[in-house]
């Protein structure tokens, strides 16, 4: 087993010591970079690190619906179930069919959805240091 970097001993303590809110922004983020990070290699021509990327933001998006409280999150948790379905089908497709239109429109719901958790962040913080 390979001894991490000091870094990513770092990274992973301070994914792991997150709240829940501050852990569904860093997978926002990560899933965005990696869907950046597609884009970038479809237009280079790498088709195979395209797919990659997709693949691994799908991961994060899976995990994103798994965590989702259906009974405690009513219809907000049931909306993002839809957007989460959508997104997987979308980049399902995008991967299969060499498409960057549709990861572009998944990272577009997705930086739309990372800025409404950023806000809810910033409330929370504001509530909470008045």
């Amino acid at each position: 087993m390979a001894i991490a970097s000091p870094y990513e001993q770092y990274k992973a303590t301070s994914i792991l010591t997150c709240s829940p809110l501050e852990r569904v922004i860093l997978l926002y983020k990560k899933s965005i970079e990696l869907l950046d990070k597609s884009i970038e290699e479809f237009d280079a021509g790498n088709l195979f690190e395209f797919g990659e990327n997709i693949k691994k933001a799908c991961k994060i998006i899976e995990y994103l619906l798994s965590v989702l409280d259906m009974e405690k999150g009513g219809e907000i948790a049931k909306n993002l179930s839809d957007i989460y379905d959508f997104s997987l089908l979308t980049l399902t497709a995008s991967n299969t069919g060499n498409d960057k239109e549709g990861v572009r429109r998944v990272r577009h719901i997705l930086k739309g959805l990372l800025e409404a958790w950023e806000a809810i962040k910033e409330y929370e913080q504001e509530r909470t240091a008045g």
